[in-house]
């Protein structure tokens, strides 16, 4: 395939940097699909991304650039987005392509000497050798380089369509199913006790409305878990959620999260505000019943109030105007129903995207309410290192200061045949602590079904 006379000109300009857009005529794959073909050659590189309206998938394949640990800061990644918007150049503008950011910030950079999470612990982002994008019912492919001669232009050009037509033409491997699963929760007794100091301390007469409080469950397999069988069952299972992946050497971050943190077009922020929950019924009748408890709950409606609240003042700081909130209504999953209701308003032309991110994480539904009381409290006495659990995790365009972050949860790590599953739920000054252990049981249900198999084993 002849090198395009653009890059050749880009090249000229001065540029040593490229992400050539083009469309695939021929989009007879999913984009699952692609993920699967890349499991041999880019195994430990990959990620996929998908929203829950489908109108937008993405599946990256190879590291040309990477940002861990410090790099992964929000004011580093910022730092490294305003940098390269200069020195790279790409031939199309449409949203979702070309020079893409994906990867997650940690939680709260907390790090422990059990470190479940590699290399991706203190946040992990990077800038796909192959982005494959698909809007709609339109798929792209994005390829992105380096070249420091124009001799290494062309063969780098050559080389890596070359590998591209070979991705399409590798055959998928089926994975086998997990046939029998151990799974533990992991100290009950201890994040019971949490749950009650917790309590205690909420009643007290100081500004402190609400801490989320995480937990985590072990699960151990026969043969190493794989993205592919777990991703296929998410999406056959689950509804109303993104779909991540994201993976980090032998390593492996996934979930299937029905939380929008926030998205950026060149003219609007959108959130939404997610908290409050109750299980699904087993008959239409009882899941009806159990959604307008929900609905009308003193308790989740405080909790969801005190989410609405905070995201609301951040929003108008973004967007420089009043907002006035409706009233919430049901998202339906699989195994779970919540309290939801969309925010959104025209953004500040000068207020940068991942400046709003930073602003909104953790929301009072993952860390608490206030923000800076709720982490201090979670880092003095919350005995797990959350990673990138409950964090921000998706894309930013390079070019543009456009994109989309969900809130990591109904989520788990993986390395080889051991996992840790996480959730949370927000304590307020009424919650009970066994109530509290069921709503996260529940919650912990997705990503076990997801994993397949039979589960065997008692909580401890």
């Amino acid at each position: 395939m002849s090198i395009p006379i653009e890059l050749i000109q880009a090249y000229e300009e001065g540029y040593r940097q490229f992400s050539w857009v083009k469309k695939i005529n021929e989009n007879t794959e999913t984009l699952r699909t692609y993920f699967e073909k890349g499991q041999n050659r880019f195994k430990g590189a990959r990620f996929y991304w998908q929203t829950p309206e489908q109108e937008l998938t993405l599946v990256g394949l190879g590291k040309e650039k990477e940002l861990s640990a410090a790099e992964a800061s929000f004011e580093n990644v910022d730092a490294f987005l305003l940098k390269e918007q200069q020195l790279i150049y790409q031939n199309d503008t449409i949203a979702g392509t070309g020079a893409v950011l994906f990867g997650g910030f940690a939680f709260d950079y907390k790090s422990s000497a059990q470190n479940d999470w590699g290399e991706m612990e203190q946040g992990l982002f990077y800038l796909p050798t192959f982005l494959i994008t698909q809007k709609e019912e339109q798929q792209y492919l994005t390829i992105s380089f380096s070249a420091e001669t124009l001799d290494v232009l062309q063969q780098r050009w050559l080389e890596l369509n070359q590998e591209f037509n070979e991705l399409l033409h590798a055959q998928v491997k089926t994975r086998a199913e997990h046939d029998e699963l151990e799974a533990e929760e992991v100290a009950v007794s201890e994040w019971l006790t949490l749950v009650e100091q917790t309590v205690e301390r909420l009643k007290q007469p100081d500004p402190l409305e609400k801490v989320v409080l995480a937990r985590r469950m072990k699960v151990k397999s026969t043969e190493s878990f794989q993205a592919e069988s777990i991703l296929k069952n998410l999406q056959e299972q689950q509804m109303n959620t993104y779909f991540f992946v994201l993976e980090s050497a032998e390593h492996l971050f996934i979930g299937a999260t029905p939380e929008r943190l926030l998205k950026a077009t060149a003219t609007l922020f959108s959130t939404a505000s997610i908290a409050g929950s109750v299980s699904r019924g087993t008959t239409a009748a009882e899941d009806e019943a159990l959604g307008k408890y929900l609905l009308n709950d003193l308790k989740n409606r405080q909790e969801h109030k005190i989410v609405v609240d905070r995201i609301v003042k951040e929003v108008e700081k973004m967007t420089g105007v009043s907002i006035q909130p409706q009233q919430p209504q049901l998202l339906k999953n699989r195994d779970i129903q919540h309290l939801h209701l969309p925010i959104q308003g025209k953004r500040q032309k000068e207020y940068r995207f991942l400046k709003g991110v930073q602003q909104l994480h953790p929301t009072p539904a993952l860390g608490g309410e206030p923000k800076e009381l709720a982490l201090a409290w979670l880092v003095q006495h919350e005995q797990l290192d959350r990673g990138l659990y409950g964090a921000p995790i998706g894309w930013v365009a390079v070019k543009e200061d456009i994109g989309e972050f969900a809130v990591g949860i109904r989520s788990a790590v993986f390395s080889g045949d051991t996992g840790y599953l996480y959730a949370g739920c927000g304590i307020v000054k009424d919650s009970k602590a066994a109530e509290e252990r069921e709503e996260t049981k529940i919650k912990f249900q997705p990503m076990l079904r997801g994993i397949g198999g039979k589960i065997h084993g008692e909580s401890k």
